[in-house]
């Protein structure tokens, strides 16, 4: 039985290909993300050659990937700019990113004011007014840490 590091095919690309398609066969992923996951099995594989394979078979798409990322985080109820940085941080960035991100056409306004509803359904104005500056603060640190940007955040907490 071979060990994790041997190879377990005596054609390395064929093992490489088998991989990488278990790996896309649970879930997609992007260039970045199946680099990373195969690099420690196959350190001198021809990734651009296994790349280019897949992607003209429609195995392995970023633009497929960045539209089921951000359908699911908007789900999550996270806001623009963190799905920005979080797609950033898997190899999807520019016009890739912002297309995956105008395509699932939310209303980012009416989107952080659903889910500032959601987690605080009492209005600030019906707080104390001690209370009000404290609680406004937290709420606008909710949003930012969700990844709303500073106008969509502030318009928010006023039509709450």
């Amino acid at each position: 039985m071979p060990s994790s590091q041997e190879e377990p095919s005596a054609n390395p690309p064929q093992a490489l290909f088998g991989a990488a398609l278990a790996l896309l066969a649970r879930r997609d992923y992007s260039c970045l993300e199946l680099r990373r996951k195969l690099v420690g099995r196959f350190p001198d594989a021809d990734f651009n050659a296994l790349f280019e394979y897949l992607q003209i078979r429609n195995y392995q798409s970023d633009r497929r990937f960045a539209e089921v990322f951000v359908r699911a985080r908007v789900q999550r109820g996270q806001g623009p700019l963190r799905i920005r940085r979080e797609l950033q941080q898997r190899g999807i960035m520019g016009e890739l990113a912002s297309s995956a991100l105008e395509q699932v056409e939310v209303d980012w306004f009416e989107f952080a004011q659903e889910q500032l509803q959601r987690k605080y359904p009492a209005p600030i104005s019906a707080m104390p007014l001690d209370q009000r500056a404290k609680e406004c603060a937290r709420r606008q640190r909710y949003l930012a840490y969700r990844g709303f940007p500073a106008d969509v955040i502030s318009w928010a907490l006023n039509a709450q």
